[in-house]
């Protein structure tokens, strides 16, 4: 099978001098910095590669304290914040105007927990810092805050062994999490209107305590009509991605906020909130293991310019770079001795950072030229004129599935698998002997454009080790055609096309198998097919070991386009 990674570099020899979709006005802003001298004096410098940074005083619980002040104590560190005022300043009149004060919840604290979700002294202890950071943010000029929930995952989960449910229910977790969310956030806001919000890793379908803290953050928002709006930091860009995956991220939570908000809450999240995609310019060299790919700089950084140029295209305000090095200066020996600033140090020695700062500066939007009916049909989807699912239909993935599970690991218990189950008809009140109990099929609302199926969200992680799962849709084709099946998987996957096994990876190592998401594309396999002209029944068993639990599908043409005119549907 050829790669779906020849295709893509092939793809992206396809730039042509299209008219730009919009006007490059989205911003990008820098992950992160600290205050120094450097920002100050060369304020216009950065102007011309960046339009603000991530100003981070680390977690939400001890950072003000040591660096801002807290219920009228002074800091604990006096010299951060007149140096921060300094470079904000500078910054704002040099037009670095997307500046952020940036805080975590740390892994290591107490939040979340029993006793820090439900009890008063931690919530009013939540509030003051947060009002404490909103009046921080506006006095020192800047744009907003920005507040990552990421660290502490595994407490997220319902299951977690801190939560004893001693006197409590998940129900009362729910409600703490969303109450404090609201807290918090009207205690910024009231010190800091027109705060502009970004969180991070930017996912609203995440893990039950971080998605009703941010639910919380919003519906109070959406109450009050904050003009400042709230915005996804997402990360899911930081790996390259095909150009069809690159260009969709910037809307892939706007598909699916039916499911999760109230009508005057997607009203809001319509008018003032997006989806800021994150880039990653060093991820071949920061991240992974002995076995991770890497290539010639320069290769990379032409990747790197086209995957910018395609979201310069799509995302309506804010996108942004993350980095392990500072990435904002090119080193020189004169600014290390005046500023302190060290030379960068990268495992690979070809590595330039005026390359990045010449993507930086080019702002161009050029997609290629077989995207086009794709933007067209993003651009029908912000004016309501295509539905959620027909945005799906576009991106040649399902927007429901019928699902059938949890089933058991068919490695491990055979009996409780179901297998037969995908070769049948679909009937929900047919029941099936799962992993733990009986199951029957339900309609899932997926409605992710970029193909990516979490299994372990479709059952709120919950005790999803040693499961597999059976996912169903009927593909509708306008006439008999040939298509490719794009696939990427954790564990193990097998799938049917009209009751015919045409891909099967089942095996898997003991350890497990995981998504090779090393560097770039989720969909590792192509499957060819043959679509018959109607309705044609596609299937996916997903088998999980431990952890992660993912696949990843898109039903495409040979260059990896989306096939026009087929739709997916229950039926």
């Amino acid at each position: 099978m050829k790669t779906f990674k020849a295709m893509s570099l092939a793809l992206i020899g396809l730039v042509l001098s299209l008219q730009p979709l919009r006007a490059a006005a989205t911003k990008m802003i820098c992950y992160s910095v600290q205050p120094n001298g450097y920002l100050t004096d060369h304020a216009k410098d950065i102007a011309k590669i960046y339009d603000g940074f991530f100003f981070s005083i680390g977690s939400w619980e001890s950072g003000p304290v040591q660096l801002l002040g807290v219920n009228g104590q002074p800091a604990q560190n006096s010299r951060w914040y007149p140096l921060a005022k300094k470079n904000i300043a500078a910054l704002n009149k040099a037009g670095v105007t997307e500046n952020f004060l940036t805080v975590y919840f740390s892994g290591e604290e107490a939040w979340p927990s029993p006793t820090t979700l439900l009890g008063n002294a931690f919530s009013q202890k939540m509030t003051a810092h947060y009002a404490a950071i909103g009046k921080a943010a506006r006095d020192l000029g800047f744009r907003g805050v920005c507040i990552d929930v990421e660290y502490p995952y595994p407490r997220y989960m319902v299951d977690h062994p801190i939560y004893q449910y001693q006197g409590y229910t998940v129900d009362d977790l729910e409600s703490a999490a969303k109450k404090q969310g609201r807290a918090c956030i009207q205690a910024l806001l009231e010190q800091f209107p027109e705060a502009v919000i970004i969180t991070l890793p930017g996912v609203l379908r995440s893990r039950f305590i971080d998605r009703n803290f941010q639910y919380g953050m919003l519906e109070y928002m959406a109450e009050v009509d904050a003009p400042g709006g709230f915005h996804l930091g997402a990360e899911y860009t930081y790996s390259l991605n095909d150009p069809v995956s690159t260009l969709i991220t910037p809307r892939f939570e706007d598909a699916g906020i039916s499911q999760l908000m109230s009508e005057n809450t997607q009203n809001y999240w319509k008018a003032k909130c997006t989806i800021a995609p994150g880039v990653w310019p060093l991820h071949m060299v920061e991240t992974g293991g002995p076995n991770y790919p890497v290539r010639p700089w320069l290769e990379e950084i032409a990747e790197l310019k086209q995957q910018l140029s395609i979201l310069r295209a799509v995302s309506k305000r804010y996108i942004w770079s993350f980095s392990g090095a500072p990435v904002w200066y090119i080193h020189s020996s004169r600014l290390e001795k005046k500023y302190g600033l060290a030379k960068q140090k990268f495992s690979q020695p070809d590595i330039d950072l005026s390359e990045w700062h010449r993507v930086l500066m080019d702002k161009s939007v050029q997609p290629p030229a077989n995207l086009q009916p794709l933007l067209a049909s993003i651009e029908k989807f912000d004016r309501n004129e295509l539905t959620p699912e027909q945005l799906c239909d576009a991106f040649g993935v399902p927007g429901h599935w019928w699902v059938l599970g949890p089933l058991a690991n068919p490695h491990q218990k055979p009996q409780y698998a179901a297998a037969q189950a995908t070769v049948q008809p679909v009937d929900p009140q047919e029941l099936f002997h799962g992993r733990d109990h009986v199951v029957r099929w339900f309609d899932y609302a997926l409605l992710d454009p970029r193909g990516i199926v979490n299994c372990a969200r479709t059952f709120d992680w919950r005790n999803t080790d040693s499961s597999s799962v059976h996912f169903i849709t009927f593909a509708h084709s306008p006439k008999q055609q040939q298509g490719i099946l794009q696939v990427g998987w954790d564990d193990g996957i097998l799938l049917r096309f009209n009751d015919q096994v045409v891909f099967d990876r089942t095996t898997y190592p003991v350890r497990g198998r995981g998504q090779q998401y090393r560097d770039r594309y989720a969909f590792e396999e192509q499957v060819p097919v043959t679509l018959q002209q109607g309705k044609n029944k596609l299937a996916v068993t997903s088998i999980n070991s431990h952890g992660s639990w993912i696949f990843a599908l898109r039903l495409t043409d040979e260059q990896g386009i989306p096939l026009p005119g087929v739709s997916f549907r229950l039926e």
